[in-house]
């Protein structure tokens, strides 16, 4: 492999308490009923638009909501009882494939570009990624566009590239871009067989 694409959330850190704690701030802004745990997780890896609208219906205030979310994440991500925690083993990984000369990396998340740039920059890993493709340069997982765009930007063929993820959202997206898929135990969701407790890096 050339180019190995991971996916953020479930697959490099446990995001689990800072998705319930903007749900809660957000949803209470807006005086609606707060989705379930479950309801939520089962979401994550899709663009926050098309959560929003599977959770709330057609008549979401979408764009309110997505400001809201964004306006609320720095100051979640700065509270250690919010903040995304690495997998053990994922730093330690990243930095070993960082130093070889024959792979290169790269992210492809449901997250827009302004929230997975601090993430990144927070835990130094935005220097170990040639392409980063969030939910603002694409159509949302599973549609492979996000992977179309980290093989052109790559230079890398689908066929030297695989995809690491933790839903069906990864792996649908990396085949039908032609990608090799490999699902990784999660810990956001227990909605399906990809799920369950916590990533293992060997």
């Amino acid at each position: 492999m050339k180019l190995v694409i991971f996916d953020f959330d479930g697959t490099l850190v446990d995001s689990r308490k800072l998705i319930v704690e903007s749900n809660r701030v957000v949803f209470g802004q807006f005086g609606l009923a707060l989705p379930s745990e479950d309801a939520s997780f089962a979401l994550v890896g899709m663009s926050l638009d098309r959560v929003l609208l599977k959770l709330i219906g057609p008549d979401a205030p979408v764009k309110q909501m997505a400001m809201a979310y964004h306006d609320v994440l720095p100051s979640l991500r700065a509270d250690e009882a919010f903040a995304e925690v690495p997998f053990a083993g994922a730093a330690e990984l990243l930095a070993a494939l960082a130093e070889r000369t024959d792979v290169r990396l790269g992210i492809a998340t449901g997250h827009v570009s302004q929230a997975i740039t601090p993430a990144l920059e927070r835990f130094g890993w935005q220097k170990y990624f040639c392409t980063v493709q969030t939910a603002d340069k694409a159509p949302s997982k599973p549609h492979p566009g996000m992977l179309l765009q980290a093989l052109s930007e790559a230079g890398v063929a689908a066929e030297d590239s695989i995809m690491i993820g933790d839903t069906t959202f990864d792996i649908e997206m990396a085949r039908a871009a032609g990608v090799r898929a490999v699902a990784v135990r999660g810990a956001i969701i227990a909605r399906t067989s990809l799920r369950p407790p916590v990533p293992r890096w060997w």
